[in-house]
């Protein structure tokens, strides 16, 4: 029996996700035995410095980084869905900025550092920039041209927001705040490891039970709604679930730039298709951040370098082309 091609391009997909983690577990300024070294990052103890290095630091650190990316990954196969656009990510759409400005918000009036205790802030600002966004960019139902126009405008308000509050955090508080904006895995911890298990758990099996659903909608309202699917609701509920995933990854590392506008769009290059690919989607998201994250702690080694840097390297060029695709779509 031969697999479907999404199917065969998921599992090269998950191939490269899992040889980043290894050699992220594996690698590094002190070597190890890699034995040692894949035996504590699976929780097992081999009294050796493998136990501190990997078991504490490294594995943490790359397992968050990875689930972080399925989340971002997961949120903007959705948005994009959504919106019919490839550049409605939760960054574009300013629903990162919404997260981080609460979280900022939260540093700023309690004096929270800890990225676990910023995480409700985060979500909730991520839910109610998604909230502000449709109900701005409302008419007659969820307009997509409308939605990312007022995203945008949405997005830059919060983001004079988060520069605002930068300002007035106090002068102590103000270098974990502005490395929270960029986004870090650095001292991630098995608590982050567990939440973002959880956060994927959760989001990831509701976006499955939305993306059959989405397929209809983007075939037309018409033909959804006569085989029985709510495209407004189903809309709403996708809004939603995305909004939820890049609050959740924002509160887990801070907000992690390109990673959701870049993975749907090489996934669905990869599968060969125009809708949503949900699963070569999040397993592109893991890989790039695995990568990314690979690359943040050891180039420039023992400087660590925040991994939104090493994102922004691979999106930006990406965000430049679709620019560039679209004027020449218009010329």
């Amino acid at each position: 029996m031969t697999l479907a091609r999404p199917a065969r391009v998921s599992l090269v997909l998950a191939a490269i996700t899992l040889a980043a983690v290894v050699v992220a577990l594996t690698y590094g300024q002190t070597a190890l035995p890699w034995w040692d070294s894949l035996q504590s990052a699976t929780g097992f103890t081999t009294d050796s410095p493998a136990d501190f290095i990997v078991g504490q630091l490294r594995a943490p650190r790359t397992y968050t980084a990875t689930l972080v990316g399925a989340l971002l990954a997961c949120s903007g196969a959705l948005l994009q869905s959504v919106a019919r656009n490839p550049l409605a990510s939760p960054d574009i759409l300013g629903v990162t900025q919404g997260a981080a400005a609460a979280a900022v918000a939260s540093m700023w009036a309690f004096g929270n550092t800890s990225s676990l205790a910023l995480a409700p802030a985060a979500i909730a600002g991520a839910l109610l920039t998604s909230a502000l966004i449709v109900g701005v960019g409302w008419s007659r139902g969820i307009q997509p041209m409308r939605l990312i126009v007022a995203g945008i405008g949405i997005g830059f308000v919060a983001s004079s927001v988060t520069t605002y509050l930068l300002t007035a955090v106090p002068e102590h508080l103000a270098p974990q705040a502005y490395l929270w904006t960029i986004g870090s895995t650095n001292a991630r911890v098995w608590e982050h490891v567990t939440l973002a298990a959880i956060a994927v758990a959760v989001t990831v099996p509701l976006a499955l039970w939305l993306e059959r659903k989405l397929r209809v909608v983007e075939m037309g309202d018409d033909l959804a709604a006569g085989l029985g699917v709510r495209p407004v609701r189903l809309r709403l509920a996708a809004i939603a679930l995305g909004a939820l995933a890049a609050g959740l990854a924002a509160a887990l590392t801070g907000p992690i730039g390109f990673v959701a506008l870049v993975a749907p769009a090489i996934a669905r290059r990869l599968v060969r298709t125009e809708g949503i690919a949900l699963v070569p989607s999040i397993i592109t998201g893991a890989a790039l951040t695995a990568v990314a994250d690979l690359a943040a702690r050891e180039l420039f080694s023992p400087t660590q370098v925040p991994i939104g840097l090493f994102t922004a390297a691979i999106g930006a060029p990406y965000l430049l082309y679709l620019l560039h695709r679209a004027k020449g779509i218009r010329s």
